[in-house]
């Protein structure tokens, strides 16, 4: 630390001592900024290695830690259209296009030490539809194989949470069979990165449809008698905020052995009085021995409805929580909106509390230059969306005052021509 803290401190002087050099000369002027520049360069890879190591430590404690389907300082994963839009050259072009992002997120993502990461549903737009005729393994199999032999390689955790219309607890026979239909999709995609069951598929229980009780049993029927080997192999329940409890979800295992998935937030709006940590540790007992438990973590938004996540993450909140769970094994999904930027400072709390090592740098400014070249990417891809917009409405409006003036001029009796 006191090395890193003088080599800062020896930029700073550097830096100032060839700013007073320079001040009246453009050419120089333009030297102070590559220089400067390099200082920074130089600085943030320092810091990049505080947070691999951080993140190495951390594992060897038995966590890893990570974010869902989005890298705000890079791309997006989840690339989508409107079904009325739909053709197979389109659903093609969409998916390479995620595929080559999600590549660019799992590179970003063992750079900066996240271990963790959840894969968008979107991938494959349309896949469980009947409108998708095309065999999109066969055109990405080697794609697929790729990238799940680089997740392998990086001993990289990953899981997927379908959307909530997923219900195999529906008394609609079409909605389960669609709904199936999704998970399978889900399931055919984790398969084809040749990933193993820890790669885990998340989903809540469902509706209640006026009865829990007929609900619950009737979801336990269905994973029985529905789902197939490979997606029980992967699939795990969660406790949700309004529904199901985890003991609704511990009685839904207790009749298929489906393992639980703790998710804090939800565990504070809707519980049967249990603490947090005996929650816990009964979701975990669900889990077998060769496969590490996952969590949702998250805080509530203030000023928001109940269980709404929020948009960064709570330093103190997350401090408390490493620490009264530090006996536990465990990897954390955070489910906080700007994603990668709070697993940058989420990183290094939990290293430096479950390690036990006070010399780890938990200082949010020294990472600060990762989170403000996250923040400002994403500025700028929000600054591009709105520019983008504003073309298409002023062409819009343009389109449509041609429209108006060819709609007058033709409203107009066109003038005689007097012949001589």
């Amino acid at each position: 630390m006191d090395v890193r803290r003088r080599s800062q401190r020896l930029a700073k002087v550097i830096t100032e001592t060839i700013t007073k050099k320079v001040q009246t000369k453009k050419i120089e002027t333009k030297y102070i900024q590559i220089e400067k520049q390099k200082l920074v360069i130089s600085s943030n890879e320092e810091n990049l290695s505080i947070l691999r190591n951080a993140a190495k430590l951390l594992s060897l404690t038995g966590m890893k830690i990570g974010y869902p389907c989005i890298c705000t300082s890079l791309c997006t994963a989840n690339h989508a259209f409107r079904l009325t839009n739909y053709t197979n050259e389109k659903c093609l072009e969409i998916t390479n296009q995620n595929l080559i992002c999600l590549q660019k997120i799992l590179e970003y993502n063992i750079q900066h030490g996240f271990y963790f990461f959840r894969i968008s549903s979107q991938t494959v737009p349309f896949a469980s539809h009947s409108i998708c005729t095309i065999d999109w393994t066969k055109h990405f199999s080697s794609t697929l194989r790729q990238i799940g032999q680089y997740i392998k390689d990086n001993d990289c955790r990953i899981s997927m949470h379908p959307d909530q219309f997923c219900l195999i607890n529906a008394k609609d026979d079409n909605i389960i069979n669609k709904s199936i239909a999704e998970l399978d999709y889900h399931c055919r995609l984790l398969d084809e990165m040749d990933l193993d069951s820890n790669a885990k598929i998340q989903i809540h229980v469902g509706g209640v449809y006026g009865d829990k009780k007929a609900s619950m049993d009737r979801f336990i029927e269905k994973y029985k008698t529905k789902l197939s080997d490979s997606l029980r192999r992967r699939l795990v329940i969660e406790n949700d905020d309004r529904l199901f409890s985890v003991q609704d979800c511990l009685y839904i295992h207790e009749h298929t052995r489906i393992p639980i998935l703790f998710d804090n937030l939800h565990h504070a709006c809707l519980n049967n009085g249990e603490t947090m940590i005996e929650a816990m540790k009964q979701c975990f007992a669900t889990w077998s021995n060769d496969q590490c438990p996952m969590i949702d973590y998250a805080t509530q938004q203030t000023g928001k409805r109940i269980g709404a996540h929020a948009d960064h993450i709570d330093e103190k909140h997350f401090e408390s929580f490493i620490r009264e769970t530090r006996d536990l094994q465990f990897d954390i999904m955070l489910e906080i909106k700007d994603k990668e930027q709070s697993a940058i400072i989420a990183v290094p709390y939990a290293a430096r509390e479950r390690v036990n090592d006070q010399s780890i740098d938990i200082d949010p400014a020294n990472y600060r230059y990762i989170y403000e070249n996250a923040q400002r990417l994403q500025d700028e891809a929000n600054k591009r969306k709105r520019t983008k917009k504003k073309r298409l409405k002023k062409a819009m409006e343009e389109a449509d005052d041609e429209d108006e003036d060819e709609e007058d001029y033709k409203r107009k009796p066109k003038k005689k021509t007097k012949t001589k």
